[in-house]
């Protein structure tokens, strides 16, 4: 089950709300979550119902040990245990297969592959079931009595799939006390309206037109860098439009998820970018991998030696590399078992070290018009040529399509056709429009006039049910299609 599908829209969101607003109790509230959650899961393979609830057992029952034992070898003991038991459950499932492909590569064995079919939103509950357990072993404190509390934060059903990656400091408050009134409710259901409205009236618009240029035999400098700027704003406006959802559909149960996005496509550097794209993951990894690694023995050790023979100044910047680039080899690997997904992360995380150690500048590029536009530019190219590898699903693709975007210069009348053909007025405006919203930011000085500032509430609430029409209306003419991450 889906946000943007029927059965969602007009069956299991209204009659789970319903149930929840009449059922009393913070205790009877949070029963209904869970049972929704497990049934909104079993929607998407029932087969993996089973695989979600040993994991909601295994770490809770973790947790209750971590937070009873007192013994510091003990609690290591069963901390190290409990985020192997996560690993282990996300990489045979997600990275077998992978693992087992590159042996046989290497070595020549000819292993056959196990295919286990990925169960929907197995990295994104692994991290939530993490965060958990992590924030339990540092500070006893943080355990959860309660089964059911750790049910509903790891399978909460509008983040399970997609995120946001909620922490379970912010969680654990919002499980014993919440309020959920009619202008809360109104504000969730507005946001969700959004929401839908990206996925189904931009993104998917945006999907077509990628899909038709990867499908095409001919292919050249323009389809190509079509394909990687269309990449560009269907990922945006599907992932953001899900995000958009869950924390529109959180509102309505009283929940304030974290937000995942902060106009991305607006950064000046790759650095500035992650600070505003997948803002949930980016903090995970800051949290619970790359802290960790700053402050372990060994490379505390190599900043003294570093600081006593460069300086702390240069010494700073050195030791960020190591810790950098384990968190973006993670974070390629994360998003998919596949050597393309892994490039993407080191390249992105070569911009960043770039610009962490100062090789590439920024700041104070922002004080100036043409340093900013600069900065734009760069951002914008890196990170079209990083949708390539995000997008191809294998290295020979995309190669096939980096080639065709700086050497297809020769243009031929196969290629002009499938350009014409996929430039339909629809596309280009939903191109055109997804462009314009993620990339241009109202100047700080704007204010809403005092005469317009009673009517600004009721006119958002009118065009989002505006929005709402329309998609209903796309529904039934397209369906739709299943969003970016739940691959992942």
């Amino acid at each position: 089950m889906v946000f943007s599908s029927a059965i969602f829209l007009f069956a299991f969101f209204p009659l789970t709300w319903a149930v929840y607003t009449l059922t009393p109790g913070i205790r009877g509230k949070n029963i209904v979550l869970a049972l929704a959650s497990l049934v909104f899961y079993s929607f998407g393979k029932l087969a993996y119902l089973p695989l979600l609830m040993v994991s909601i057992l295994v770490n809770w029952g973790a947790g209750r040990l971590l937070g009873t034992l007192e013994g510091r070898g003990c609690r290591r003991a069963v901390g190290v245990a409990a985020v192997a038991f996560d690993l282990a459950l996300m990489g045979v499932f997600k990275y077998l297969d992978f693992i087992l492909e590159n042996i046989n590569a290497l070595l020549g064995t000819a292993i056959p592959a196990v295919g286990i079919p990925l169960p929907l939103g197995i990295s994104f509950f692994t991290f939530t079931a993490l965060s958990y357990v992590i924030e339990v072993w540092r500070k006893p404190s943080n355990m959860a009595k309660s089964l059911l509390d750790v049910t509903v934060y790891i399978a909460f059903f509008p983040a399970i799939l997609s995120g946001p990656i909620m922490g379970w400091k912010a969680a654990a408050p919002q499980l014993r006390e919440r309020t959920c009134d009619p202008a809360r409710t109104a504000r969730g259901i507005r946001r969700f309206l959004v929401g839908i409205a990206k996925k189904l009236l931009v993104a998917d618009v945006a999907g077509r037109v990628v899909d038709g240029v990867y499908a095409s035999a001919a292919l050249d400098a323009r389809l190509a860098w079509l394909a990687a700027a269309a990449y560009a704003v269907q990922i945006y406006f599907d992932f953001a439009g899900y995000s958009d959802m869950a924390i529109g559909v959180g509102q309505t149960f009283g929940f304030a998820l974290p937000e995942n996005f902060d106009r991305p496509y607006t950064a000046l550097g790759l650095t500035d970018f992650w600070r505003r794209w997948h803002m949930s993951l980016t903090g995970w990894f800051r949290n619970y991998v790359y802290m960790p690694l700053v402050m372990t023995r060994p490379l505390q050790k190599l900043y003294k030696k570093w600081a006593a023979r460069y300086g702390r100044r240069k010494a700073n910047k050195l030791s960020i590399l190591i810790p950098m680039g384990v968190v973006w080899l993670l974070t390629g690997l994360w998003h998919g078992a596949a050597w393309t997904f892994v490039l993407w992360g080191l390249w992105h995380g070569l911009f960043c070290a770039l610009e962490g150690v100062g090789l590439i500048r920024t700041r104070g590029q922002e004080k100036s018009f043409w340093g900013r536009c600069v900065l734009h530019i760069y951002t914008w190219l890196v990170v079209l040529l990083g949708t390539v590898l995000f997008r191809a699903g294998s290295l020979p693709v995309a190669g096939r399509m980096l080639a065709a975007m700086f050497t297809g210069w020769r243009f031929t009348a196969m290629g002009t056709l499938t350009l014409q053909r996929l430039l339909t007025g629809q596309s280009v405006f939903c191109l055109a429009l997804g462009l314009l919203l993620g990339t241009v930011v109202p100047p700080k000085a704007f204010k809403t006039p005092e005469r317009a500032k009673k009517w600004a509430e009721p006119a958002s609430y009118a065009l989002a049910l505006a929005l709402g029409v329309l998609c209903v209306l796309s529904m039934a003419q397209s369906g739709f299609a299943p969003f970016v991450y739940q691959q992942f």
